[in-house]
């Protein structure tokens, strides 16, 4: 980006309090008697505004508001504003890196990394948490692991050491990449480096031998934590047991639960429910039904992705009804489902040509704060019209846009439930709510 150049600006968000309470600091951006009284004035007018009174410390206040509420366009016009004040308010390194920091939350981090540009374009020379941010929106938001890995070596270079959490941030994207020779390499660099080694580091690198089927790598990675003193913990282990999962390793599973006390950790919802999602894709819905009363006596939840896969599994591998059964004690015990809940359930029920039961699951869908999306009705209709009932079919696809919103949910049960009694009755598509 050119310096000068500023991305266009959107209509603001309404303030959040963290804004307001800068916006008291400073006094009010205008003085009081010649306020516009106008109601769409923004926050942003304000500030092109702003008498010189105001001091760079004010400006740098609001700005680090507008970075922790996300506004980029409002810190991006408090930004101009100092650049066109007195010299005394000209922008420093913290005022671009808050600004920096409010466009990358708002989703905007190439105009983050413009900025940075910009910055240099200025004569403001980056202090570390600049370079720090720049690095982390390279690797975290746009995913370029070398960009980022560049950014190390200058701060290096300028005698900024890279903190910890830049190695972690790098390493993350390395391994993301598939890269993760390169993430071992920073690894190794921070041990020579007497950096603090945490499971949160270890995490990615780990994930990434799973993910490459690679358990003896794995293993020899916690094997190393523990060496440099840092305990794995149940995140580390919930990864391991996925790619032991993923191997089909269920004995080795059951040891590294069996053997959690010693090592001094807790298995929680997300280790059982990754069990049984191995489980079922292997087929044992036998075992995984047995963990899932473990579970239950336990005081856990399934979590929704493995209820799902649960589901799914259970009407291949046996049959719907035990399907809806799971669905109907998981409610009970108080499991939360989403809406793929219901698809899965739905959809089997529809390749076996139950369009009541498929139906009856959608009404009761409707009752509860779950939205229907584009696939449930997909399967409603598609089950509808494989079992001849076009004209229901068609009052639902004609229905669908208009009832999605939540308001409209109860009237719309109603009258399918009227539209069901008529086409089980064997009458023709009710004229009345067509």
């Amino acid at each position: 980006m050119p310096a000068g150049a500023w991305p266009a600006a959107a209509t603001f968000a309404p303030l959040s309090t963290a804004v307001r309470a800068a916006m008291r600091t400073l006094g009010g951006l205008l003085p009081r008697a010649h306020r516009p009284h106008s109601t769409t004035t923004t926050t942003s007018d304000a500030a092109a505004s702003s008498p010189s009174s105001h001091t760079l410390h004010d400006y740098n206040c609001l700005l680090a508001a507008f970075a922790r509420d996300g506004d980029g366009d409002a810190a991006l016009r408090v930004l101009r504003r100092m650049r066109l004040s007195s010299p005394a308010c000209a922008p420093t390194a913290v005022s671009y890196t808050s600004a920096m920091s409010a466009l990358a939350k708002a989703g905007r981090p190439a105009d983050a990394a413009s900025l940075f540009d910009d910055m240099l374009a200025n004569g403001v020379a980056p202090d570390r948490a600049a370079f720090s941010l720049l690095l982390h929106v390279y690797s975290s938001h746009l995913h370029l692991p070398a960009a980022a890995h560049s950014v190390l070596l200058w701060m290096s270079g300028l005698g900024l050491p890279p903190t910890p959490i830049d190695y972690t941030d790098l390493i993350f994207s390395y391994c993301r990449a598939g890269r993760l020779a390169d993430a071992l390499q920073l690894l190794d660099e921070m041990r020579a480096l007497n950096y603090p080694l945490t499971p949160h580091t270890y995490a990615p690198i780990l994930k990434a031998f799973c993910d490459n089927a690679d358990i003896q790598g794995a293993d020899a990675i916690i094997s190393s934590m523990r060496c440099s003193g840092c305990l794995p913990d149940v995140v580390i282990y919930n990864i391991y047991i996925q790619g032991l999962c993923k191997m089909g390793d269920f004995d080795a599973v059951e040891l590294v639960i069996d053997q959690s006390g010693r090592n001094g950790w807790v298995p929680d919802a997300v280790t059982y429910s990754t069990y049984i999602a191995g489980l079922c894709r292997f087929g044992c819905i036998e075992e995984a039904f047995r963990l899932l009363e473990i579970m239950v006596a336990k005081g856990l939840q399934l979590t929704v992705v493995g209820l799902n896969i649960l589901l799914d599994h259970v009407a291949q591998d046996l049959d719907m009804w035990a399907g809806k059964e799971v669905l109907e004690r998981c409610q009970e015990l108080g499991f939360v489902v989403d809406v793929v809940t219901y698809n899965t359930v739905m959809d089997h029920f529809s390749k076996k040509g139950k369009w009541l039961r498929v139906l009856k699951l959608f009404t009761d869908l409707l009752k509860k704060p779950i939205t229907p999306n584009v696939q449930t009705y997909n399967i409603l209709i598609s089950c509808l019209c494989r079992a001849g009932k076009f004209q229901f079919a068609k009052f639902v696809f004609s229905s669908k846009g208009e009832d999605c919103p939540r308001y409209h949910h109860i009237q719309y049960t109603g009258r399918l439930s009227l539209q069901v009694r008529e086409e089980v009755g064997g009458c023709q598509f009710c004229q009345a709510y067509r």
